[in-house]
C-alpha cells in the first residue's frame, strides 16, 4: 500500500525543473546554466526554502520505498493515519509532512502540516495537499493538488510561489501540471527586484514545454511588459516562439528595434528570423538557419534591407558556412560571404575588426588525410570590398588549387622523404591580366637526428615549377620552367639548469643554414606572391617570399637563441625570450619586380619576450633595423586580470615604412574593467592613433550587477573605414539581464566587449 502511495506522490511532483522560463532561452542551442554570484546578494538573502538534496539510492534499491513516522494507526475502514515527522523516500525523492492519511476507499492520500518535497532538480513546500488515483472518470490517472506552494529551482536559483498546483498523469499517459496565480523570480521572493506572474501556467512534462496566460513582467514593482499568452520550454529542449526584443541606437542607423522569432524546425534544424526597424534606414529582415547531421554541420545567415532610406539602394549581407566529415579521412568545407556594397560594414557593424576588412574570402575545400599525407582541392575567390579599387590591383581567383604534401620514412630508416606539390589555375576579372596555371613539385630528403640535449637535421629539396599562361585575348606568354635545389641544415642545443626556487631555466641556441642558387625569374608572372612581414618565423623559412611565383636565392645563416623559465612538474612556461638574426654571405638578386639587388649582409634583429606570471601577462616584440640603427617595429602589451571584474590591458605598437623609415602605424590601446564596489563596475577601451592624432575606437560604460539582475550601458565611438577622415559612428549599447531568464535587450553589448577587450568574459548573465 505504501509503495503505491509513494508512487502517487512522485507522480504529483512533475512541475517545472529547469531554468528556461521564457522563450529567450530557446535560442539556437541548448541553454547553459550560469549560476548567479550569490556574493552580490544581501547577507540575509534567503531562497524561502532550504534545499536538502534527496538521496540517490543504489541501483538495486531504486524501486524501494522507505517510510517512517512517529505514529501510525489503521482504522476498521482500512484507512491509515500517520503523524509526526513523516518521511517518505524513494530514489531522488523525499517527502516530509506532519500528518498524512490514506483513504483506501477513495484511494487518496491527504497531507498536511509543513509539507516539504525535494526532487532531483527542485524543492517545494505547501500548506496542504492530496494525491488521488480515483479520478472523476475512468480514463483519468493519478492526480495531485497542493495549496499555497513555494518552490525553488536549485539549478538556476529561481524562486516561485503559487496559490495551488494541480499535477498528475492523465489516462492518456500525458503528465501535466497547472499552477494557479503563480509567480517566479531569481531575486529574494519576499521583496523581488523583478517578478514574472501569470494567472495560470500549464506545464506539459512529456513535451517539456509550458504555456502561460495573462503574463506580467515587473521591475521594481512597476509592470513594464504584458503578454496575454506565451509558451516557453521547461528544459533544454528547444521550442518555436518569439525571443526578447533587442533595442539599441547608433548615429548611422538611429534607434534600432529587433524582434527575433525562433523556429524549431526539427531536432537537427533550427532558425532565427529577425525583422528589424532602423529609424534612419528603414525595415530590414534578417535570419540565421542551422542544421546538423551525422557528418555535416552548416549555417546560413543573412540580412536584406530594401531601399535604404539614406542610400536609396538595396543593402544585404549573407554568409554560408559548412563543415562535412564525409569519411574518417575525407572532409569538405565551404565559406561563402558577400555584401551589397563597400560601405556595408561601416554602416551596420559595431566591430573594428569588421569595419577594417578589405577583402572577403569565399572558398570550398575538399581535404583527404592519411598517415602523414594531406591532399587538398580548393576553389577560391577573394572579393575586394572597395568597389573603387582598380581591377588590376584585385587578387586572383584559384579555380582550382590542388595540393599534396606529406612525409614518409625510407625503409624504416631515420631518412625521411618529403613532398610538397601544388597545381593551381589562376583567373582574374581583368581581361588584360596574365592568367594561367602553375604546377610545382618539390620532393625532398631530410635526416632528423636528435639526442637529449641536441638536434641536427640536414635536408635537401628539389623545386620544379612549370607555367602555362596567357591572357583572355588569346595572347600567350612564354615562361621558362624553374628548377632549383634547396639545401639546409637545422641544428641546436638544449641546456638546462634548476633555479633556487625550484623552477627550470633552459638555454637553446639554434643555427639554421640555407642555400638556394640564383635563377632569373623576372619573366615569371606574379599571381599570389608577396613579401611577408619579418618575424621570428621568417628566420627559419626556406623562402623569403610567400607564394609560389618566386624562390629567393640566398646563402645565409640564421643564429637564434631562446631561453625559457618553466615549472618542471607541469611544463608551464613563465618566461620565454628569443632573439635572432640572419647573416647573408651573398647578395640576393631575386625580387618581386626584378632589377633590384639586396646587398645587405645582415637582416634586422628580431626579439620577443613573453611573460606569464600569476595574474600578469606581457608580450614584447621588437625589430631592430641594423642599416638605420633604429627600431622598425615595436609592440608592447601588458595584461592583468585578477578576476572577471578586475582586468587591465595596455598596449603600444609602432611600424615604419620599409623604404623610407617614416611612420606607417603608431597606436596605443588601453582597456579595463574595474569593480568600483561589489555592484558597480566601470568598463573602458581607448584605441588611439598617435600618427593621425585621432581616436580609432572608444568605449566607455558602466555596469550594475546584483544576484538576480544586471545592466550594462555602453557608449561606443568607432572610426569608420572611409576615405573621409574623422568620420565616426556613435552607438549606445545596452544589455539588461534578468538572471535565470536571460537578456531582455540582446547580446550586442556583450559581443562588442568580447571583441574589443582582451580577456573580457561576460559575467552579467
Amino acid at each position: 500500500m505504501f509503495e503505491n502511495i509513494s508512487r502517487s506522490v512522485c507522480l504529483s511532483l512533475l512541475i517545472i525543473t529547469s531554468q528556461n522560463v521564457s522563450a529567450d532561452n530557446a535560442e539556437l542551442q541548448s541553454s547553459q546554466v550560469t549560476l548567479p554570484d550569490l556574493s552580490l546578494c544581501p547577507e540575509k538573502y534567503e531562497t524561502a526554502i532550504t534545499r536538502i538534496a534527496p538521496r540517490e539510492f543504489p541501483v538495486e534499491e531504486r524501486d524501494n520505498t522507505e517510510i517512517s513516522a512517529d505514529f501510525t494507526e489503521t482504522s476498521r475502514d482500512g484507512s491509515t493515519t500517520l503523524d509526526g515527522n513523516i518521511v517518505i523516500e524513494r530514489h531522488l525523492l523525499r517527502v516530509t509532512a506532519d500528518h498524512a492519511k490514506y483513504n483506501r476507499q477513495d484511494d487518496e492520500i491527504t497531507l498536511s502540516g509543513n509539507i516539504y518535497i525535494d526532487t532531483e532538480n527542485m524543492s517545494l513546500n505547501a500548506e496542504s495537499g492530496t494525491v488521488s488515483t480515483n479520478g472523476e472518470d475512468e480514463d483519468s490517472g493519478t492526480q495531485g493538488r497542493f495549496n499555497d506552494i513555494v518552490f525553488f529551482i536549485a539549478e538556476s536559483n529561481m524562486n516561485g510561489k503559487a496559490e495551488a498546483i494541480n499535477s498528475g498523469e492523465h489516462g492518456d499517459g500525458v503528465k501535466r501540471s497547472t499552477l494557479i496565480n503563480a509567480s517566479i523570480t531569481s531575486c529574494n521572493l519576499s521583496k523581488p527586484d523583478w517578478l514574472i506572474s501569470a494567472d495560470e501556467i500549464e506545464l506539459d512534462h512529456d513535451d517539456e514545454y509550458g504555456s502561460a496566460e495573462d503574463v506580467v513582467i515587473r521591475f521594481k514593482d512597476i509592470p513594464f511588459m504584458y503578454v496575454p499568452y506565451m509558451e516557453f520550454p521547461t528544459s533544454d529542449k528547444r521550442r518555436s516562439g518569439f525571443l526578447f526584443p533587442q533595442v539599441g541606437t547608433s548615429s548611422s542607423r538611429g534607434l534600432e528595434l529587433n524582434v527575433p522569432w525562433y523556429w524549431n524546425i526539427a531536432e537537427n534544424h533550427d532558425a532565427v528570423i529577425t525583422p528589424s526597424y532602423m529609424e534612419k534606414r528603414g525595415l530590414e529582415l534578417g535570419g540565421k538557419y542551422r542544421y546538423l547531421t551525422r557528418s555535416t554541420n552548416g549555417e546560413l545567415q543573412g540580412v536584406y534591407l530594401p531601399d535604404d532610406d539614406i542610400t536609396m539602394e538595396d543593402r544585404y549581407q549573407f554568409r554560408y558556412v559548412q563543415r562535412s566529415q564525409i569519411t574518417p579521412n575525407l572532409s569538405f568545407g565551404t565559406d561563402l560571404h558577400d555584401i551589397s556594397d563597400s560601405d556595408y560594414f561601416n554602416d551596420f557593424s559595431n566591430s573594428l575588426g569588421t569595419t577594417s576588412l578589405t577583402h572577403l574570402d569565399r572558398n570550398a575545400t575538399l581535404r583527404y588525410n592519411l598517415s602523414g599525407w594531406q591532399m587538398k582541392a580548393m576553389i577560391q575567390d577573394i572579393k575586394t570590398i572597395d568597389e573603387n579599387a582598380p581591377l588590376a590591383t584585385r587578387p586572383y581567383e584559384r579555380l582550382p588549387q590542388i595540393t599534396l604534401a606529406g612525409d614518409e620514412k625510407v625503409a624504416n630508416s631515420p631518412l625521411l622523404f618529403t613532398l610538397d606539390s601544388e597545381y593551381v589555375d589562376f583567373t582574374h576579372e581583368d581581361d588584360t591580366k596574365t592568367t594561367g596555371s602553375r604546377l610545382t613539385v618539390r620532393p625532398g630528403l631530410s635526416l632528423p637526428l636528435s639526442g637529449t640535449a641536441w638536434f641536427f637535421e640536414p635536408a635537401v629539396k628539389f623545386s620544379h615549377t612549370q607555367y602555362d599562361v596567357g591572357t583572355e585575348s588569346g595572347t600567350t606568354q612564354p615562361v621558362d620552367d624553374r628548377s632549383l635545389p634547396i639545401s639546409s641544415i637545422d641544428t641546436g642545443l638544449f641546456f638546462e639548469r634548476f633555479l633556487s626556487n625550484g623552477y627550470q631555466q633552459t638555454l637553446e641556441p639554434r643555427l639554421y643554414y640555407l642555400n638556394v642558387p640564383f635563377e632569373d625569374q623576372d619573366n615569371i608572372p606574379l599571381f599570389d606572391t608577396s613579401i611577408p612581414s619579418f618575424s621570428v618565423a621568417q628566420l627559419f623559412r626556406d623562402n623569403r617570399f610567400v607564394g609560389g611565383d618566386r624562390i629567393g636565392d640566398t646563402n645565409q645563416l640564421t643564429a637564434a637563441l631562446t631561453s625559457r623559465i618553466l615549472n618542471p612538474n607541469t611544463g608551464d612556461e613563465f618566461v620565454r625570450a628569443s632573439i635572432g638574426q640572419i647573416y647573408y654571405f651573398e647578395d640576393r638578386k631575386v625580387s618581386l619586380t626584378g632589377g633590384s639587388i639586396d646587398t645587405e649582409r645582415q637582416s634586422d634583429v628580431i626579439a620577443e619576450l613573453d611573460i606569464k606570471w600569476r595574474r600578469w601577462q606581457s608580450n614584447i616584440d621588437l625589430q631592430w633595423d641594423v642599416s638605420r640603427n633604429q627600431l622598425s617595429q615595436e609592440n608592447y602589451f601588458l595584461h592583468f586580470k585578477s578576476d572577471d571584474r578586475h582586468l587591465f590591458n595596455i598596449g603600444y605598437r609602432k611600424r615604419l615604412f620599409d623604404d623610407s623609415g617614416l611612420v606607417d602605424i603608431e597606436q596605443t590601446d588601453t582597456s579595463f574593467v574595474y569593480a568600483i564596489n561589489r555592484n558597480y563596475s566601470a568598463i573602458a577601451r581607448w584605441n588611439y592613433s598617435l600618427k593621425d592624432i585621432q581616436d580609432i575606437d572608444t568605449i566607455f560604460g558602466v555596469a550594475y550587477d546584483s544576484c538576480c539582475w544586471s545592466i550594462q550601458l555602453l557608449s561606443q565611438r568607432l572610426l569608420r573605414n572611409s576615405t573621409t577622415s574623422n568620420e565616426y559612428d556613435t552607438a549606445i549599447l545596452v544589455q539588461f539581464v534578468f538572471k535565470g531568464l536571460g537578456s531582455l535587450s540582446g547580446s550586442r553589448a556583450q559581443q562588442t566587449l568580447e571583441e574589443s577587450i582582451y580577456g573580457y568574459r561576460d559575467i552579467y548573465r
